[in-house]
């Protein structure tokens, strides 16, 4: 059975072409909204090349996007309440940061690096943790972003402490003066992400996440290796959450403590989830681009109420509409 789901696994990742992945979700009519959409963000900041600030906006929202559809599948599919997020963030961005200033390897080399060691300590993790559930899943996996975040501010000779430690950008010019090329690079991201993870959930391996998800007693008692199954999963997302960390130091040029902060990470991951659709796939995506923003506008009009209007947007959507966004359009679609 094991045999069967790594080959499962294998397939669902890399047994076809990325040629091949897009034609796939192109062919599904419900998805197609999802293609223009990137087209949509595709043309996005070639209307706004004179307003740099936008173009930020946007690289933030590509950036969380790809948080926000790992913590999805996790949670959504899997049932996998993990706060991990953060510490794997830290993990991938100091990893790449560390190969690059000490080793003076090309920035894509050290991001492809520091998201295989994020991957290789979710798979450590996941290990050790994923054999617990619910809340105390939940604690630990909370306990290893904190210990990740302290290790990062104690050890002030190897990781800069509270500073942090600049480090080289990702492409020869800087994100400050010309963002629009950092853009197009988190678009690609989180195109390769979104593609790579709907080929593994519309698959043989996706509806073995499925049935975990929803009775993870049943699909073991069928002989599935349920911890394998949780272990594999973590470790596919931990390497997206690594590449993006990494993605994120060389976009500023610097990196520090603060990327493993949970209220202002893992907040926002939550919130734009909740709001999107949890286990929805594509609702996450709408929920980021909708949360972010306003984000961005709470810091200017309330920037010390930020996380509490979060946590309020994030009850309503819980008490109110549990489908999020993303169930709302789908009733709206089916009673026309």
């Amino acid at each position: 059975m094991n045999y069967l789901m790594i080959e499962a696994l294998r397939r669902s990742i890399w047994g076809c072409s990325m040629k091949a992945l897009t034609i796939e979700v192109l062919r599904n009519r419900r998805n197609q909204s999802l293609i223009l959409f990137f087209i949509a963000l595709a043309l996005y900041p070639l209307l706004l090349v004179d307003r740099p600030y936008f173009i930020w906006v946007a690289i933030m929202c590509n950036f969380f996007a790809v948080l926000v559809l790992n913590w999805d599948i996790l949670l959504g599919y899997g049932n996998l309440l993990s706060f991990a997020h953060t510490g794997l963030l830290a993990v991938g961005a100091y990893s790449s940061v560390m190969l690059v200033n000490q080793i003076q390897i090309p920035p894509v080399i050290g991001m492809f690096s520091g998201s295989v060691i994020a991957a290789a300590m979710g798979l450590v993790l996941g290990w050790i943790c994923l054999r617990l559930r619910g809340i105390y899943l939940a604690l630990a996996t909370w306990g290893f972003s904190g210990i990740v975040q302290r290790i990062l501010i104690a050890e002030y000779y190897v990781t800069g402490g509270l500073k942090g430690f600049p480090t080289s950008f990702l492409l020869p010019v800087s994100s400050f003066t010309a963002p629009i090329y950092y853009y197009y690079v988190s678009l690609l991201i989180l195109f390769l992400c979104v593609l790579v993870m709907f080929k593994l959930i519309n698959s043989r391996y996706g509806l073995l996440l499925t049935a975990m998800g929803n009775d993870e007693e049943a699909l073991a008692s069928l002989g599935v290796n349920v911890t394998w199954l949780k272990v594999s999963l973590f470790t596919v997302s931990s390497f997206w959450i690594g590449l993006a960390g990494a993605f994120y130091s060389h976009l500023l040029g610097y990196t520090s403590p603060a990327i493993a902060d949970f209220s202002t990470m893992m907040v926002t991951v939550m919130a734009a989830t909740i709001v999107g659709g949890l286990g929805t796939f594509f609702g996450p995506l709408l929920g980021i681009f909708i949360i972010y923003p306003l984000i961005e506008i709470i810091r200017v009009f309330g920037g010390a109420n930020q996380q509490l209007i979060l946590i309020i947007v994030i009850l309503v959507f819980i008490k109110f509409f549990r489908n999020g966004l993303w169930g709302l359009v789908k009733t709206l679609m089916y009673k026309r």
